[in-house]
């Protein structure tokens, strides 16, 4: 009887276990969104450095920023049009960086690494500061989100770690 108790004992555990490393995996998949998407960024942001593709570009980015009748999805674009060949170069690089930041921390998480929970821990608090200054700045439901879904991912991991599975 007792061999009997231990081994559902221990599928129970083990679901848990499953359904934790679930959790895990949707921050990884989140992390690797966010990493594409920057790197989408970057790369465009460079792809406006040439001169013979920043034109129709430029002209997609306008019209995408119109279509959605955003205006300070629009501002945005036009502010990222007219920057200086350096800080756009800047800004290219940086995304790039970020994005194998959070690719490194994807693949981590996904494969269920105690380090990438502590990368992750340590570089999305590191952005917390600033989503509160931006926060400071002007109130919007997306920076709100944003700041919200990192705590709760911060929370989650340091929770976990804390735990010593």
């Amino acid at each position: 009887m007792a061999v009997k108790r231990r081994a559902r004992g221990g599928a129970k555990k083990n679901h848990r276990r499953e359904e934790r490393g679930g959790l895990l995996k949707v921050i990884a998949v989140f992390k690797i969104v966010k990493a594409l998407l920057l790197l989408a960024a970057g790369l465009g942001a460079l792809r406006l450095l040439n001169p013979a593709t920043a034109e129709p570009l430029r002209h997609w980015i306008r019209g995408l920023a119109w279509r959605f009748d955003s205006p300070s999805l629009a501002g945005m674009a036009e502010k990222l049009l007219h920057l200086r060949a350096s800080r756009l170069q800047l800004v290219g690089i940086a995304a790039i960086l970020y994005a194998a930041l959070f690719t490194v921390e994807g693949v981590g998480l996904w494969l269920g690494r105690r380090w990438a929970e502590y990368l992750t821990i340590v570089a999305t608090s590191s952005f917390v500061p600033f989503e509160i200054y931006e926060l400071s700045r002007r109130v919007s439901w997306p920076r709100v989100v944003t700041l919200v879904i990192n705590l709760l991912v911060v929370g989650y991991l340091v929770w976990k770690v804390r735990r010593k599975e």
